[in-house]
């Protein structure tokens, strides 16, 4: 099965995404000797069709010292490279209220934003009619905070791996990972297309392709994979900075006056696409479903069809199709917000696979029945945002045997522990 003996590493890490090339950075930056492998090409997928929001308010208070210290590497990798290496720009994300429901929505983010010590503020209807004068609509309040940013994620994200690359790291592209070898109860590397790679220490950061690869080690990550479809608008004037995760529809604006488009908080939601794993999982997303099953999708089709057929015959996964409903409802509800510009087209739309875990936090663990084993995967749509902290503290965990934030409440055993306790209930 392997080609060569590749050099051996101290790390290895799986996926050349943010949060890999993140890793990877700071373990070199640190002396440790770290290759990195990819079955494509660095922030080939959902690292280069996320919508590039760099958000801390409005998270589960979990995230927010992740989002707050992401925030801050964020504006060093700027300093150092330059905006026009990263797109970044700290205009702000505003999240407006439209409804009742949605102004309690907002009043619960606030408490936790500022209990957590963000410069977040709360906005009455002239506060956002002042920030952002040409958007149109009735709103009753919003949630803001002016650090909050927004970033060109495939850009960014090769940045970043520059950044690895100088610091040290070795980034193979194209050399798909069949395996996590381990000998005597521990990792001893990686089995790639390349060759093996000797590691002690191996991260499984490939987004939605950790589970299959931590599945033969015993090691069961209850993700899912949703399907999020994004459009980019023409170019218009630039009338803003400001992005918005609106109720139907959010938008961050780019450089050239165009923006890109996603679904709004209580608006057009993912396509879910049904596969043997939604089975193998069920018991852990039934409460999620039973909630918000008015905005997932469920679909059996061509998707799902090609990802058995990935599975099992080792194909690599097509471009995900997109959604054109859902971008032609999330155009609409952006065309309202913005009269000022017209019927503005659309120049191009994606999809992208998001890896979503139970709760929509992720898993960051060294689960304990695997030695030298590091997962950072189920980031629910979050991960290019918290990538550079992740990686900090990644680097942190495999050097110094802790990290400096509180990983805790990411760790894999809280799922087993919730279905514990539901069983137990039910008995």
């Amino acid at each position: 099965m392997h080609k060569a003996l590749l050099e051996p590493v101290d790390v290895a890490v799986v996926g050349a995404g943010v949060m890999g090339c993140s890793t990877a950075w700071h373990l070199a930056a640190r002396g440790i000797k770290v290759a990195v492998f990819d079955r494509s090409e660095i922030a080939s997928e959902q690292s280069s069709r996320a919508w590039g929001f760099i958000r801390q308010q409005g998270r589960h208070a979990a995230e927010v010292p992740l989002a707050s210290e992401a925030n801050r590497i964020w504006v060093e990798i700027t300093s150092r490279y330059g905006a026009a290496n990263t797109g970044f720009t700290a205009g702000g994300i505003l999240v407006p209220a439209q409804s009742a429901d949605d102004e309690v929505r907002i009043a619960d983010a606030f408490a936790v934003a500022r209990r957590l010590g963000l410069a977040t503020r709360l906005l009455n209807r002239t506060d956002i009619r002042d920030l952002m004068p040409h958007l149109a609509g009735d709103w009753r309040t919003g949630l803001y905070t002016p650090g909050d940013a927004h970033a060109e994620p495939a850009l960014s994200t090769r940045t970043i791996a520059r950044a690895a690359r100088e610091a040290g790291a070795t980034i193979h592209e194209k050399s798909p990972v069949r395996a996590v070898a381990t000998q005597g109860g521990r990792i001893s590397g990686l089995a790639t297309d390349r060759g093996f790679c000797a590691a002690p220490v191996v991260v499984l950061a490939g987004g939605i392709g950790a589970p299959a690869l931590a599945r033969p080690l015993g090691i069961d990550l209850p993700i899912q994979v949703i399907r999020s479809s994004v459009a980019q608008t023409v170019a218009a004037e630039p009338f803003t900075k400001v992005a918005m995760w609106g109720p139907q529809v959010a938008f961050r604006p780019r450089a050239d006056g165009s923006f890109v488009i996603g679904n709004g908080y209580r608006g057009a939601g993912p396509d879910y696409d049904l596969t043997i794993d939604s089975l193998r999982h069920l018991r852990y997303f039934l409460p999620a479903y039973r909630r918000n099953w008015r905005l997932l999708q469920l679909r059996l089709g061509s998707e799902s069809l090609h990802r058995l057929r990935a599975r099992f015959g080792g194909q690599q996964l097509l471009e995900p199709r997109v959604n054109d409903k859902k971008i032609a409802q999330n155009a609409a509800a952006f065309r309202g917000l913005f009269p000022h510009i017209g019927a503005i087209d659309l120049a191009r739309t994606w999809a992208g696979r998001i890896d979503l875990t139970p709760d929509v936090i992720p898993i960051i663990d060294q689960p304990a029945a695997m030695p030298g084993l590091f997962v950072a995967a189920g980031f629910s749509g979050h991960g290019f945002a918290l990538g550079p902290s992740v990686g900090k503290q990644l680097a942190e965990w495999i050097v110094d045997g802790r990290s400096s934030l509180d990983l805790a409440p990411f760790c894999l055993s809280r799922f087993q522990n919730a279905q514990a306790a539901v069983e137990a209930k039910a008995l």
